[in-house]
This record gives C-alpha cells, sequence and structure tokens, in this order.
C-alpha cells in the first residue's frame, strides 16, 4: 500500500504548504493577470482598513499631541518675535517723528523772520548749569567757531539770552528768564523804552520802571531795544501778559512772556555781526 506523504506530516507543515502554494498563486494572477485579481483585493483593501484605522491610531494620536505641542510653543516664539519687532519698529517710529520735528525746527531757525544782517552760527543745546537757580544752558559751539562772550542767542521766536562763558568746543548762554539778566527793551505800540528783568521763572520775565501813567496794552509786543550795545535792536522778547497798577506806587507791575522756548529746544542760533542796530518797520512807531 503505497504511503500518502501528505498524511505523515503535522498540520502545521501541511497549512504552510497551503498558504505557499496561494502565495504562488496569487502572486502569478497578479502578475500576469492583474485585472482578474483586484475586486479581491479590493475587498480585502475595504476590510482591513479599519483595523489598521484602529491599530494607528494610538501613534497618531501622539504624533498629534506633538504636533499641537510644537506648534504651541512655536506660536510662542513667534510672537515673541513679532513683539519684538513691534516695538523696535515703534522705536524707530518715535525716532523718525523725533528727526522730523527737529527738521521742522532747523528750518524754523534759518527761514526765522527776524532780520539778521551778517553771519550766524547754529548751535545744539548739550546741557544746563550745574545751579539748579541760575537759568544757564550750555551750546557746542565754543572758541573754534569764533564765539564771543557777549553774544546774543536767539531762536526761531525771539532773543533767549547772551553768551557769558566761552571756552574751546562750548559756551555757556545765560537765558532772559535767569535772575541776573536784564536788558533794554522798546515797546510795539508807543516806542516807549523799559527794562525787562529775569525773575527765576522760565514762562515769566518782568518790566521795570514802567509809569503807571504809561499807555500800554495787554498783548502788546516787546523787542530789543539796542541800547547798551548787549543786545541788537528789533528782536522780539516777549508779550505783555499782566499789568498792575497801583496808586501808591510809581511804576506799573508789568509780567512780559518769552518769546523764545527757554525751557525746550534743541537747537538756537548765535548772531555776529555787530551791525544789527536795525530795528523792525513795525517796532519804531
Amino acid at each position: 500500500m503505497q504511503t500518502n506523504l501528505f498524511s505523515r506530516q503535522p498540520p502545521s507543515f501541511r497549512s504552510f504548504i497551503i498558504a505557499v502554494i496561494t502565495c504562488l498563486v496569487v502572486l502569478f494572477f497578479n502578475w500576469r493577470m492583474p485585472h482578474v485579481i483586484q475586486p479581491a483585493r479590493d475587498v480585502l483593501y475595504a476590510a482591513y482598513n479599519p483595523i489598521y484605522a484602529v491599530a494607528s491610531y494610538p501613534v497618531l494620536s501622539r504624533e498629534w499631541l506633538n504636533q499641537q505641542t510644537k506648534s504651541e510653543a512655536q506660536l510662542r516664539r513667534e510672537n515673541t518675535a513679532m513683539q519684538a519687532e513691534l516695538l523696535q519698529a515703534q522705536v524707530r517710529l518715535q525716532k523718525l517723528s523725533e528727526l522730523s520735528a527737529e527738521n521742522t525746527r532747523l528750518r524754523g531757525l534759518l527761514d526765522t523772520p527776524l532780520i539778521i544782517d551778517g553771519r550766524m552760527e547754529i548751535a545744539e543745546v548739550i546741557g544746563t548749569d550745574a545751579d539748579p537757580l541760575r537759568h544757564i544752558i550750555v551750546v557746542n559751539r565754543g572758541a573754534n567757531s569764533q564765539l564771543k562772550v557777549g553774544q546774543t542767542v536767539l531762536d526761531d521766536k525771539g532773543i533767549m539770552g547772551q553768551i557769558i562763558n566761552v571756552y574751546p568746543h562750548s559756551s555757556r548762554v545765560m537765558l532772559l528768564s535767569d535772575k541776573e539778566h536784564s536788558l533794554s527793551v522798546r515797546l510795539e505800540r508807543s516806542g516807549m523804552r523799559a527794562i525787562v528783568s529775569g525773575t527765576g521763572d522760565l514762562g515769566h520775565l518782568k518790566m521795570e520802571y514802567v509809569p503807571t501813567s504809561a499807555e500800554i496794552k495787554v498783548g502788546e509786543k516787546v523787542y530789543s531795544s539796542g541800547l547798551g550795545e548787549h543786545f541788537p535792536a528789533g528782536y522780539l522778547v516777549g508779550t505783555i501778559s499782566k499789568i498792575s497798577r497801583h496808586n501808591s506806587g510809581e511804576f506799573a507791575q508789568i509780567d512780559v512772556v518769552p518769546a523764545a522756548q527757554l525751557a525746550g529746544g534743541h537747537h538756537v542760533v548765535v548772531l555776529f555781526s555787530d551791525s544789527l542796530a536795525m530795528e523792525q518797520p513795525h517796532a519804531d512807531r
């Protein structure tokens, strides 16, 4: 009796042989006749997809969480970078605004309507005096720029003060508001002369030695008279803001608001010419 080869083999080996033969058949059909096996492949794929999705869910969830964490950290970094860029842009904008304002001030100095006959020097304010009770500023022009003691300093609005000390690269300027400062002035409407002195207040000057009977009005402009040869004539000093007349007093108390920006401004004009005794037309009436 002829024995059966497969009958004596273990079931596992028999299954392996059947699987191998099946795979070979499937590979043959897939290679030679793919259109025959394609429907079966589609069915298997459709059945396998849910299983694959369930099996891959933990991995996908972990990757999603990692991506979310990474995205949040990246968003924080981008937010920080954008805030830094915004701050830099705001700083640049402030600087541009300041430069624009400074250019406007410089144009005002160059185009000042005040009568200037001769050379002038534009200087920058670089500091103030160490004594808080004095109204003295320091400018960045000195003997190297041919500045001298006594020269008049003004801005585009009017007289600011006078140079009192000159150094090689800087000078000290006493402002009109300094308590030790005074100058001869002329009133716009009447042409009457008087003395304007500093009070220690940057926004307040006082006019002295004006009789109570003098015809002056609030709002009247005050110009330098040129007397004493300390200041050229015809430059605006300020505007009368208050008049107090007392019967018991010989002179009136008159407050003057300075025309120049004594408390601010970064640039000033220093006058050089000695022939500045011309008065503006409306100052000699």
